[in-house]
């Protein structure tokens, strides 16, 4: 009788074990997925969905180094006043934008004036496009009422290229990480 009892006792104790195990498992992954979606955003320079995930982080894992250092750098450079590039273009709404087989330079510099238009030349927005080669296809789109940041996106999109929201240009690189 006692042996059983304590093979039923180590059972129940098993069975704890592996119930609790997956939520363990989860939560660690869970912790990893929102680090690891932080970073892209800071990466990709929307620093404000950054710090938003990164603090969720640290809040669960106080000494995660990693976490520690992309906060310290976004806590820096939200510091330097106002908001973030990506935040500031994002108020920028555009009536319409309207291209017809242009280069990926000439789509950026209509953005730019159709942003200082809408913006009553408040935001006038910063273009470098690391690689020559995303100029080659022609980019066509219509487009209305919509913030410049998407519009940004959606001319990356089409160019095959990636965007990076640095304090004072949105960069273009190939989006095959070339």
């Amino acid at each position: 009788m006692k042996i059983h009892l304590h093979h039923a006792r180590v059972l129940a104790s098993i069975l704890v074990t592996m119930i609790a195990m997956p939520v363990v498992l989860s939560a660690a992954d869970d912790l990893n997925t929102i680090f690891q979606m932080g970073r892209t955003a800071y990466h990709k320079g929307d620093l404000e969905q950054a710090h938003e995930l990164l603090s969720m982080v640290e809040a669960r894992d106080p000494r995660h180094q990693e976490t520690r250092i992309l906060l310290a750098s976004i806590r820096s450079q939200l510091k330097t006043g106002g908001p973030s590039l990506k935040k500031q273009f994002d108020g920028v709404k555009i009536a319409k934008v309207e291209f017809a087989e242009v280069t990926l330079q000439e789509a950026l510099e209509a953005l730019r004036v159709l942003a200082k238009n809408a913006s009553n030349g408040k935001v006038v927005p910063n273009f470098i496009v690391k690689e020559q080669a995303l100029n080659a296809k022609p980019l066509s789109m219509k487009l209305t009422d919509i913030p410049l940041t998407q519009a940004i996106q959606y001319v990356a999109e089409v160019a095959g290229a990636r965007t990076t929201y640095d304090r004072h240009a949105v960069i273009f690189t190939s989006a095959s990480g070339n």
